[in-house]
């Protein structure tokens, strides 16, 4: 399972900067972006690569460099890297190129090709972000570095600080994500986790497993664990395993909208507050959107 990871907000702020001039060259676009105007301005080209297939990794071969010396002599060690980092993209900063997995499901590459140019935008990931992370990079810094890069994907697919604006003009429910969905032309858990992370309000979106499917082992059923910056200053300490089994037991649905309810939480002040949620199984995944929506209701006694 992994948990969204929210960034300083001198470097959110420093990438927006970046995005927001990227947008304003393109001319201020109306979503959905196009990409291949963003590479037609960067001058990057797209290709793509297969995991069966080692051709590209001669290519890249010529990126592993530290200090002018190469630091891998077979490609197919770099194969290993990308294998166990779970790479989905490359980027040839060098040859202006990014290679995107082909073997990745198409709906996916948008995202892919959009973390990449990010990694091209910020001038600082130069020299750390496209060599070989298991030798040059720590755990830490690659998280960050990966973290960097998707926030600025999610930026750039939606436009900019416009978005929002979008945000607040809708109640934070499923219905706003399959409009923004619509709209912005990027997929259900994509647009479900930038409203999750822009969102003002303590939201929390889970992507899973059909909750009929579930094995009991976390990281079997939860893919993603994304939760607001409200959320993350509030409710710190609540486990995403909690919040599935609440959600578990109320979704019955196959396909499409599985079910939703209310339940109590505590933060981490012991307070309790209310939260309502809705589950949606998009074929693939079962995404979940939950929101803060006040204090416990009270019951009057009889």
């Amino acid at each position: 399972m992994q948990t969204n990871r929210l960034l300083h907000p001198k470097t959110a702020q420093a990438i927006d900067l970046r995005v927001e001039k990227l947008l304003k060259d393109l001319g201020n676009p109306e979503p959905p972006l196009s990409l291949t105007d963003v590479r037609k301005l960067l001058k990057l080209d797209l290709g793509y690569y297969s995991t069966d297939d080692d051709s590209w990794l001669r290519e890249k071969i010529h990126q592993m460099k530290v200090a002018g010396k190469q630091v891998i002599a077979q490609p197919s060690l770099i194969l290993t890297v990308v294998k166990n980092l779970g790479l989905k993209g490359v980027l040839l900063s060098e040859r202006r190129r990014i290679l995107l997995d082909s073997e990745v499901p198409k709906p996916k590459h948008r995202w892919n090709e959009a973390h990449e140019i990010t990694h091209d935008l910020l001038p600082w990931h130069d020299g750390i972000a496209h060599g070989d992370p298991e030798t040059t990079l720590s755990p830490a810094c690659h998280e960050q570095v990966e973290s960097e890069a998707n926030y600025g994907a999610g930026r750039l697919l939606f436009l900019g600080s416009g978005f929002e604006e979008v945000l607040r003009a809708s109640p934070c429910d499923f219905n706003l994500v399959q409009t923004i969905h619509g709209r912005y032309k990027n997929t259900m858990t994509t647009t479900l986790w930038r409203i999750v992370e822009f969102s003002l309000d303590a939201c929390f979106g889970l992507v899973s497993c059909h909750p009929r499917k579930a094995t009991g082992v976390d990281d079997a059923d939860i893919r993603y664990f994304v939760r607001s910056p409200d959320f993350v200053a509030r409710f710190n300490n609540t486990r995403a395993s909690g919040l599935f089994g609440v959600v578990k037991r109320e979704c019955f649905g196959r396909r499409g909208p599985l079910g939703d309810g209310e339940f109590n939480l505590a933060d981490d002040r012991g307070e309790t507050h209310r939260f309502c949620f809705e589950t949606f199984f998009n074929g693939h995944d079962a995404l979940t959107l939950g929101r803060c929506v006040g204090r416990p209701k009270i019951i009057a006694a009889s």
